[in-house]
């Protein structure tokens, strides 16, 4: 009987220590800006911009974010904020984290950047996570094109 007791007890603190439900889905993240918060000799800051986009029918309530990002396939920034904001269920936000980068890596893209891609946008790679609730965490990854002209349809056609 005491060990049923027993079993019975982790098992609820087991249940406890998840805040979430069994079938959470991760949030999905991609760049929606960024910009140039101080540059510096060895290092530079931005501000990024991130869309998270909730899929599931709870809220999240976020505490903290961290991610690396890369541009044309080479080390862009790492991002890492302490925030707390809650991205409503089924819904999308922005959230601003800051991101750093060694000059060495901004000037490795700025050489290796082909002139065309002001044109056509820069891919990039995002992953990371979001913690969630001081207990869980949930992992991202997203590739993308960054910036480059709109497309603008020809006279008509809609």
């Amino acid at each position: 009987m005491l060990h049923r007791v027993i079993a019975w007890g982790f098992a609820l603190a087991l249940a406890a220590c998840s805040s979430l439900p069994m079938n959470a889905q991760a949030p999905k993240v991609s760049v929606a800006d960024v910009d140039v918060k101080r540059l510096g000799l060895l290092e530079q800051r931005f501000d990024v911009s991130l869309r998270v986009n909730n899929p599931n029918e709870f809220d999240l309530k976020i505490e903290g974010v961290e991610f690396d990002l890369t541009a044309n396939g080479r080390p862009f920034a790492k991002g890492l904020s302490h925030l707390i904001t809650s991205i409503p269920a089924i819904s999308s936000s922005i959230i601003h984290v800051e991101a750093i980068t060694q000059s060495k890596d901004l000037l490795r893209q700025i050489r290796t950047l082909p002139p065309e891609s002001l044109q056509e946008g820069v891919p990039y790679e995002i992953k990371g996570r979001v913690k969630l609730d001081r207990t869980d965490w949930l992992p991202f990854e997203h590739k993308g094109v960054y910036g480059g002209d709109e497309k603008k349809p020809a006279k008509g056609t809609t």
